[in-house]
């Protein structure tokens, strides 16, 4: 009797370090070069493009496609920056303001939504959007362009990043 304790108390120390290791999360942000030829051809609902990787043990973030496909349901977290910028000189020669819409979507499904606006030329600005949300196996999770905007979108190693992330919870 004691030895089959002994096992099953092994087998749970097993199954509870090989769950605590194994985690889920991606962190991922624009390009420069991203950001500026995305801003050039985004229209509405066009699903944006994270290029560049921190982290992404499982893989389940794809930088093709930007987005995230759960690998197992559970509840996840997913946070999202947008930034803009307003000195983006048009080819007619003037200057606009930076306005973006995005949303958080899962599947067809929107489930954030974030403006982020300069307000003034010249200007620059970010927005941090913040969702946790429960997410079955195999639904992807993207940002996308909700409406028409202005500027551009702002991702410099110098300066700040537009960046995408997200984690399982539970």
């Amino acid at each position: 009797m004691m030895m089959n304790v002994f096992w099953i108390s092994v087998l749970t120390v097993i199954v509870l370090v090989s769950k605590s290791t194994c985690l889920i999360a991606f962190s991922s942000y624009m390009s420069e070069y991203k950001a500026i030829s995305q801003s050039h051809s985004v229209v509405d609902e066009t699903t944006l493009i994270f290029d560049k990787v921190e982290i992404n043990s499982g893989s389940d973030y794809s930088v093709v496609t930007g987005k995230f496909t759960a690998p197992s349901s559970g509840i996840y977290a997913f946070t999202w920056t947008i930034c803009v910028d307003s000195r983006y000189k048009y080819p007619a020669g003037e200057y606009n303001y930076g306005e973006y819409g995005t949303e958080l979507m899962m599947g067809s499904t929107k489930i954030g939504v974030l403006h982020t606006d300069t307000e003034t030329k010249y200007d620059d600005a970010c927005s941090t959007g913040f969702v946790i949300k429960y997410v079955s196996s195999g639904n992807q999770v993207y940002v996308r362009n909700n409406y028409d905007h202005q500027g551009r979108l702002l991702s410099k190693e110098s300066q700040t990043r537009t960046t995408f992330s997200g984690w399982k919870m539970q």
